[in-house]
């Protein structure tokens, strides 16, 4: 029989790699997208097209309301997402308080519902200097929880823990994906911005690789 697991699905490039590899490994994949009031709003239409092309069970969910306990982030707020690396001190502004523990937790829920073993997040090597909820230590401790939480234990997984973005991408590269259909940006802008972390991190990854990257940049380097 085969085994369904819950991809959280941003529209971003790990989370489209993660749910092609998904695919790749035989699972049944259901995406789950969330809209939390983020600015890069686009990166869930790219997610919708990818799930509509691909017949991928796909659904959005609006959380926004939660952005009255969620704020202060320059995700979601009136704060100028800063500019450079993800490594920098400033990147901390992009913090979005709690986000993954409250996405994974209604991922789980979902799992129940699906009949779902596991849930799969994007979380990788690239980001633990930042983000707090992308550390093996939090993903262990969610995992634990999540195999109690319920009657049908669900796993917590993310499989690019140990990778950074560039590792990412090449696994996507042996899988023939098209990355002009995501999105990475944090500005909600028509073209990416090129110096934000994400951009930054994102055309970094395409240089470690020796390809070009498909999305066209405000800034060209």
């Amino acid at each position: 029989m085969t085994e369904t697991v819950v991809v959280i699905y941003s529209g971003g490039m790990d989370s489209f790699t993660l749910l092609h590899l998904a695919r790749a490994r035989g699972y049944k994949v259901h995406a789950l997208s969330f809209d939390y009031g983020q600015r890069h709003v686009r990166e869930l239409e790219c997610a919708r097209q990818v799930c509509e092309e691909l017949s991928v069970p796909h659904k959005v969910i609006d959380i926004r309301a939660l952005s009255e306990v969620m704020a202060g982030s320059a995700l979601t707020d009136a704060v100028d997402v800063p500019e450079g690396h993800y490594e920098e001190d400033n990147m901390k502004a992009t913090v979005v308080p709690n986000r993954n523990m409250i996405l994974l937790s209604l991922a789980t829920g979902y799992a129940v519902t699906a009949g779902a073993v596991a849930v799969w997040y994007g979380a990788h090597g690239g980001d633990h200097a930042i983000y707090p909820d992308c550390r093996p230590e939090f993903v262990e401790k969610m995992d634990a929880v999540c195999q109690v939480a319920n009657y049908e234990p669900v796993k917590i997984e993310a499989p690019f823990m140990g990778s950074d973005k560039g590792a990412i991408l090449a696994e996507g590269l042996k899988l023939g994906l098209d990355y002009s259909k995501t999105w990475t940006c944090y500005n909600g802008r028509d073209r990416a911005c090129g110096v934000c972390g994400s951009c930054v991190e994102r055309l970094e990854a395409f240089a470690a690789n020796g390809v070009s990257d498909p999305v066209r940049y405000e800034v060209e380097t």
